[in-house]
């Protein structure tokens, strides 16, 4: 088996090559230079910038929006809401998530170093920075511990060694906008050493506050400290040069923790909180590699055995055409770690870029987009076993009840909750004025299915009950006022938008016009939601009133659609044509992530989604980014294409991955592959795109839903063999699975008792130990009664 170590042969330049880790609250980025190195620090609870007001009441516009629409006059209705909010002077702002400081040190060196390397072990969230210097080996490990919630960084050297270290603002070179602009900066920031301490406090030229504290935990050499108190008044043009260090001499080895708090703490209060800290460095590291790679190899992924080699290397093999199947392994292991180490244990969910950001002025805030960024964030955490990861989102989402009430009785007059586009962790508004922010009313659809997912892996009744049904109920409330009937009978969305996507058509403002009627999946997720809802009230046995209002609005929406291409129409209204012409892929809905439509269950409309995305793909491939790429992957794999689905992830690593395999918004290098991201210098950083690699290669391994298991739905021709194991299956089924060219075998273990179809895509079944009966879904499936607790094992020969 590889090793789940991902190894860079020189350290970073910048905090986008720097090696990520990080326990969901606390995040690190380790740039492992030899001399002067940095660890950027963030803290998942600095957003800087926010301003929260109250939403202005337009909801009589709503009649007059839809008029104009009935009219036609789509121009005209899609400026409407945002000049009806700007008239009224409506002024709110999302925070952007914000660095904190960096880690500063200064490493005495004699000499030449060589051998050098920067390790992350990913099944233990530890990073090591490695080299030789003189005869003479270094070694410094860092890790972010969950117990102590804190950095902890030991520096070991087999020489007697100095070091010098500081906190100090992030580098003000990285205080810019995304497109280069220089940002107003007039902070306050304050530091002081003392004993074995250094402490700091910074107020952010919007007023964000927070506080820091290192403490020198252990060492064999001596402790210099130069005592001063400083605080400065910080521009753009003065240098953040604190000059309050503490200095380790004479010293063979090093160890220290650093901490990050919301808020201005003062110092005594730091040090009290540090000083918790009374475990040795062996036992806190122990510690936190047994916690985290429990949670790590609960799934275990293997697809080559070859020997493990550096990060550019293995992109640099790749970049030419032929990807290393090691780089695949790599990727989808690293999109799990990173998961783990920013959305596990945590108060807030992960943003989009997990927990670890270096600009002032992030893109798009680095806030929490609903539209489709951060459920490709969460997709994996059901099959990968790590479902209490989504808690901390859960937790976001309900807090802002009020504030979803309110866009819904604001704006369009409605009952229930509606979501925002996109929130940050102070606001559940919607306060931006873009139409297509405006008129998108899916959100709380698409959030609900992540709650009732909860339920559906965990078979936690408690939370269906307590959490996941009243948030749907709420979140149906709101399309039980706003949807009408059409004049064909069937139910109307409007105004409506297919995120981020504009129709084609003959009308004015063709293919630059947000707003729309019947967007596909706006009743994709309404349906989805009324029938969880459904479900729900049968598994707990309640008496709702709601029930017979839901049958009835099933009965009344209208049938997906086909156009003249074949293809899956992505609006159900005559005026809205489709535009191939985008990244998002909205209508696709019913088949991935949703599961209404499978090839077994509905194959013309499955075969025109093949012929929509094929589409995408062909027509519109300079409009996708990364994480366009990871959501075509998987769709893919659920149309069973799996080269397909495989190419897509090894356009995402030869044209979106950067060194340490962060994978980028678009083509960094600008090689005309992806869309070009206009409105900025350099490409960012978005962890969506990572963490739906690694969902993709889980639905190219295993499918399932409510009726069905299958197997190896979506194999590539590059994955001649391998195995997982652990993966978990809707249900609550945990399976391992293990494939050749010739055979797989899988063993699958049931939480509770059940019947279910197990099958394999291209192979029949050879071996079963239990007792099994012919299945609706094909001859490849078998109908089996399991027992809770019971492990049944199969095998099957392929074709």
């Amino acid at each position: 088996m590889l090793d789940k170590k991902i190894i860079n042969c020189y350290p970073a330049v910048c905090w986008r090559e720097a090696t990520p880790i990080g326990n969901g609250r606390l995040g690190a980025c380790i740039y492992g230079n030899v001399y002067d190195d940095r660890i950027l620090i963030n803290h998942e609870s600095l957003y800087n910038g926010a301003n929260n007001s109250e939403i202005p009441d337009i909801s009589s516009k709503l009649q007059e929006l839809r008029g104009i629409m009935d009219r036609g006059e789509y121009k005209l209705a899609d400026s409407l809401y945002p000049d009806a909010l700007n008239q009224a002077g409506y002024n709110a702002i999302k925070g952007s998530f914000y660095p904190a400081f960096d880690l500063h040190s200064i490493y005495q060196t004699s000499g030449r170093f060589e051998g050098y390397s920067r390790t992350l072990d990913m099944s233990t969230g530890v990073c090591s920075v490695a080299y030789e210097e003189n005869g003479n080996k270094a070694i410094r490990t860092a890790f972010v511990s969950h117990a102590e919630n804190a950095l902890i960084l030991r520096v070991e050297k087999s020489a007697l060694f100095t070091a010098t270290f500081a906190i100090e603002m992030h580098d003000l070179t990285d205080h810019v906008d995304y497109n280069g602009n220089s940002l107003p900066l007039n902070e306050v920031f304050e530091s002081q050493s003392f004993d074995r301490y250094i402490y700091a406090s910074c107020i952010s030229n919007q007023g964000l506050e927070y506080s820091g504290i290192v403490k020198i935990l252990d060492t064999d050499g001596s402790l210099i400290c130069n005592g001063r108190h400083k605080t400065l008044k910080i521009d753009m043009k003065g240098e953040c040069d604190l000059r309050n260090y503490i200095k380790v001499t004479d010293a063979s080895y090093v160890v220290l923790a650093l901490k990050v708090v919301p808020g201005i703490k003062e110092r005594g209060q730091l040090v009290e909180e540090i000083d918790k800290i009374k475990k040795d460095y062996a036992a806190i590291e122990c510690e936190h590699k047994k916690y985290f790679s429990e949670i790590f190899n609960r799934v275990l992924l293997n697809l080559c055995d070859d020997e493990n080699t550096c990060n550019e290397q293995l992109i640099l093999n790749s970049y030419n055409g032929k990807v290393d199947v090691r780089l695949i392994e790599k990727m989808a292991d690293f999109g799990r770690y990173l998961f783990i180490s920013s959305a596990y244990n945590c108060s807030l969910p992960a943003n989009l870029q997990g927990v670890w950001n270096g600009d002032y002025s992030p893109a798009w805030g680095c806030t929490f987009f609903n539209n489709e960024n951060i459920q490709m964030e969460y997709w994996q955490a059901f099959g990968g076993d790590v479902s209490e990861a989504c808690l901390p989102l859960f937790d976001l989402y309900d807090r802002f009840k009020d504030d979803y009430r309110q866009n819904a009785k604001k704006l369009y007059g409605c009952r229930g909750i509606l979501l925002p586009l996109f929130m940050d962790n102070q606001s559940g508004k919607k306060d931006n004025l873009q139409p297509h922010v405006l008129y998108w009313t899916g959100s709380s659809a698409w959030i609900s299915a992540i709650y009732f997912d909860y339920y559906v892996y965990t078979r936690d009744e408690k939370f269906l009950l307590e959490r996941a049904y009243p948030f749907m109920k709420e979140a149906a409330l709101f399309y039980e006022d706003f949807l009408v009937i059409g004049e064909d009978g069937k139910l109307k969305s409007y105004p409506s938008n297919s995120p981020e996507n504009r129709a084609d058509g003959s009308f004015e403002g063709k293919k630059e016009l947000s707003v729309s009627i019947n967007a596909t999946m706006d009743f994709a997720l309404v349906k989805e939601l009324l029938c969880n809802l459904l479900l729900a009230v049968d598994k707990l046995n309640l008496k709702e009133e709601k029930k017979k209002k839901w049958m009835e609005m099933l009965s009344l929406m209208p049938e997906y659609q086909i156009n003249e291409d074949g293809a899956m129409r992505e609006w159900l209204h005559d005026d809205f044509k489709d535009n191939y012409h985008h990244r998002h892929q909205s209508h696709i809905y019913p088949l991935f992530p949703g599961n209404e439509i499978t090839r077994e269950t509905n194959y013309e409309l499955f075969k025109a989604i093949e012929i929509a995305v094929d589409k995408r793909l062909s027509v519109g491939l300079k409009e996708q980014t990364g994480w366009s790429f990871a959501h075509m992957a998987n769709i893919f794999a659920r149309l069973g294409n799996g080269n397909k689905a495989c190419e897509c992830l090894e356009n995402i690593i030869r044209f979106c991955t950067g060194p340490n395999l962060f994978a980028y918004h678009n083509d960094w290098r600008n090689m005309g592959v992806t869309l070009k991201f206009m409105v900025a210098k350099q490409a960012p950083f978005q962890v969506d795109a990572n963490m739906g690699f690694t969902a993709a290669v889980y639905e190219m391994l295993m499918y399932s839903n409510n009726n069905m298991i299958k197997l190896l739905p979506a194999l590539p021709k590059q994955l001649k063999s391998g195995c997982i194991k652990g993966i978990v299956a809707r249900g609550g089924f945990i399976v391992d699975i293990s494939w050749s060219e010739t055979v797989a075998e899988a063993f699958i273990t049931a939480k509770e008792d059940r019947e279910i179809a197990v099958g394999i895509n291209n192979g029949v079944i050879a071996e079963c130990n239990a007792e099994y009966s012919s299945s609706k879904f094909g001859n490849n499936f078998i109908n089996i009664k399991f027992k809770k607790g019971e492990t049944v094992k199969f095998k099957f020969n392929r074709m």
